[in-house]
């Protein structure tokens, strides 16, 4: 089978993390031993080279697309993908395009990106198969753009690699290598620091129990970088957080196992409800780390309330508050139990036992394809 796989995020050496999971669907393919071509893009600084990326990034969708013979497009973001993709498929009608949506695709975060939806409308009505990260995306795909639940299939995000995330055997090392004392218990939220992400919903809870004398001989570990960066720190300064936090900007995926390794708890306090997945919560539980996150989007298909985790309300540090020093006056066979049940969740977003069920996707197509061809 020949696959054009497109998406306007992918992995750089400097910036290992953007898009990771389109890399993940990647090698997955190819492992069943499919001939992948791509045309991707990458983490770009500037607005003119973003300008001038996107405009030869398109010409090559459609150029490539359309003289090339594919069994299949897989397309990862249908929003900014869509417009290349509804010309080429015009141009070849014959075009089978397999679109993966993810986050703001279907819920927009900005303004800006509302204009985009007529578009994502029309590109997943000619879409073959529609792909969601989790059961909750698939049915608000369906219920917004109004497309038969039936072509939609379920595949978490390219999964969780165990051959990086997963428990340390010796965490003094890990300690060590990220200059951290272990006289102190760690609290995590890892993502970019931009809107719905909650980094301003976690750092006024941890501000709360500090007040109340819960967090003394803790820390919070903040990993991400993104547009709201000064308002973190003038938070961090407003809140008189700075000697609570240790920050950690973009790191790669080795050092996030690292970071996880060194959490008592994992803090995901998103506001999203394009959170289609959230794959950093099921990293954190690869980790063994029980997650306290928000009742929305995708977390709600794994963390199970007082099981591997906790749910608190969306946008509420103070229910995130109450929340987390519920998690710190447990006991340690408790917390013991919920890191067990985290690990046994993560086992099921495992790369190789989530990996058939996109090679299912792709095969039984293949086979409808192969018999009218």
């Amino acid at each position: 089978m020949k696959i054009f796989l497109i998406s306007n995020m992918y992995p750089s050496d400097e910036y290992p993390n953007y898009g990771i999971f389109v890399k993940n669907t990647e090698e997955i393919l190819k492992s069943e031993g499919w001939t992948v071509e791509k045309a991707v893009l990458y983490k770009s600084h500037s607005k003119l080279s973003k300008l001038l990326s996107y405009i030869l990034y398109y010409l090559r969708i459609i150029i490539k697309g359309f003289f090339g013979k594919y069994d299949a497009i897989y397309v990862h973001y249908a929003s900014h993908n869509s417009y290349p993709l509804i010309i080429l498929k015009s141009l070849k009608k014959s075009s089978e395009i397999f679109t993966n949506v993810h986050g703001s695709d279907v819920v927009p975060e900005v303004q800006s990106q509302e204009k985009h939806q007529k578009y994502v409308k029309k590109l997943l009505h000619l879409s073959t198969i529609i792909i969601t990260p989790s059961n909750y995306y698939k049915n608000l795909v369906a219920e917004k753009y109004q497309v038969d639940i039936e072509k939609i299939r379920v595949f978490p995000s390219g999964g969780v690699n165990k051959n990086i995330f997963h428990q340390k055997e010796n965490r003094q090392n890990v300690f060590a290598d990220l200059n951290l004392s272990n006289n102190y218990k760690y609290v995590g939220f890892v993502g970019r620091l931009d809107v719905g992400k909650g980094w301003d919903i976690v750092l006024p809870a941890v501000k709360k129990i500090k007040d109340l004398g819960h967090f003394q001989g803790r820390k919070l570990i903040v990993v991400g970088k993104g547009s709201q960066q000064k308002d973190y720190e003038t938070l961090v300064e407003d809140l008189h957080l700075q000697d609570d936090i240790i920050y950690f900007p973009l790191l790669p995926q080795q050092k996030l196992s690292e970071v996880y390794n060194c959490l008592e708890v994992f803090c995901f306090p998103t506001t999203r409800k394009g959170e289609s997945l959230g794959l950093v919560g099921l990293e954190a539980m690869a980790c063994g780390v029980p997650v306290i996150g928000s009742k929305i989007g995708g977390l709600l298909d794994y963390i199970q309330d007082g099981e591997n985790g906790i749910l608190f309300e969306v946008g509420n540090d103070d229910d995130l508050k109450e929340k987390m020093i519920e998690f710190f006056s447990m006991d340690e066979t408790k917390t013991e139990q919920m890191k067990k049940a985290a690990l046994k969740t993560a086992e099921r977003y495992e790369v190789e036992h989530i990996k058939p069920l996109l090679i299912k996707i792709f095969k039984g197509y293949q086979r409808s394809y192969n018999h009218v061809n």
